[in-house]
């Protein structure tokens, strides 16, 4: 199966300083690999990275066999869908208006979001808990819902590859659960994620793999059940962790 994003040595860099060292991922179809890392390990820039927004130094990037950069952006939209870290430029349009952007790829530049899309677009804001947010403006709703309007965007999109960055942001406990299984139920038929988390708690139930970050290189990568251990979550935060308990692959901070 040919992977839907491939990293091959990829180095990133701002100025004279090198953010991320000898990168290397793949992701196929049916993965969600959750990104954890303490605050300046090079996660949100690995995001930026595999949407073509910021060049690698070196290395090979690509998605869904497009080489980036280089690849025609029509061509990465119809590939790519993401939901950025900082919300911005969408306090002008209503929820529907947002989201129906995500069916921009598959239009044409001419087209027009017809009665399907917007049955599409209306459906994956009712599977978000926003549906009754579609007539309104972005001005005028809470951060949490706008996180999960733009979330809704990125599902409608119906991509090969979904990048994420701190999806959960702003969301209370239930929303960021139920965020992440709508994201979920994507992967089991089929889409490839990459998602910048902090809570390695959740990564470790809605990852399939996971991409431990330090100081820009990599300190491991694999399924999540041997990637995320109480040794390996210790040398990532530098703080000691231990499981809550045996049954569930839950970790906490040791306070003392």
């Amino acid at each position: 199966m040919s992977p839907v994003l491939s990293l091959s040595q990829v180095r990133v860099g701002y100025g004279a300083r090198d953010v991320l060292r000898a990168v290397d991922l793949q992701v196929l179809r049916g993965e969600a690999w959750a990104v954890l890392g303490p605050n300046g390990a090079g996660k949100s820039t690995l995001a930026r990275v595999v949407m073509g927004l910021l060049p690698a130094r070196s290395g090979k990037v690509e998605v869904a066999g497009l080489s980036l950069p280089g690849a025609a952006p029509a061509q990465v939209a119809r590939q790519v869908a993401w939901v950025p870290q900082g919300m911005s430029d969408d306090a002008g349009f209503t929820a529907l208006e947002l989201v129906l952007m995500g069916r921009a790829p598959h239009l044409g530049a001419w087209g027009l979001p017809g009665e399907k899309d917007v049955e599409r677009a209306r459906a994956c804001l009712d599977e978000l808990g926003v549906g009754a947010l579609a007539d309104r403006p972005l001005s005028e709703v809470s951060g949490g819902e706008r996180r999960r309007v733009w979330v809704a965007r990125a599902l409608v999109q119906a991509p090969s590859l979904l990048v994420l960055d701190e999806p959960t942001a702003f969301l209370d406990v239930r929303h960021q659960v139920e965020v992440l299984k709508a994201v979920r139920r994507r992967v089991d038929d089929g889409l490839g994620v990459v998602a910048v988390l902090h809570d390695a708690n959740l990564a470790a139930h809605f990852a399939t793999h996971a991409l431990l970050l330090r100081d820009g290189d990599v300190l491991a990568r694999g399924p999540v059940q041997e990637v995320l251990t109480a040794e390996r979550l210790t040398a990532l935060y530098g703080i000691e962790m231990h499981p809550a308990s045996a049954e569930e692959r839950v970790h906490v901070p040791r306070w003392s």
